[in-house]
């Protein structure tokens, strides 16, 4: 089973949602576990046992500039990023 984890938003959200990882590990040993998490925050999610793959985006930065080319090339990569795997479970 693969499982992806989109949790984005503050330090203190992505801490908090951390131990998710391990009670999914308990319940589902066999699952792969990825995390879409903000870049700022990707080396933090990066240590958490369980996670197999970080996804880092940028989304804060791109709502500045939504329509800047480099924002729709950045979005590109990452949406073909994640839609390189299928997940069972999001």
């Amino acid at each position: 089973m693969k499982i992806l984890i989109v949790k984005l938003s503050s330090l203190g959200d992505v801490v908090h949602a951390m131990p998710a990882v391990q009670d999914i590990r308990r319940a589902l040993p066999g699952a792969r576990i990825d995390w879409v998490v903000e870049r700022g925050f990707a080396p933090l999610v990066g240590r958490c046992e369980g996670v197999e793959r970080v996804i880092p985006c940028e989304i804060r930065r791109w709502r500045k500039r939504p329509f800047a080319q480099e924002t729709r090339a950045a979005w590109r990569a990452f949406r073909a990023d994640l839609q390189s795997q299928a997940y069972d479970a999001v």
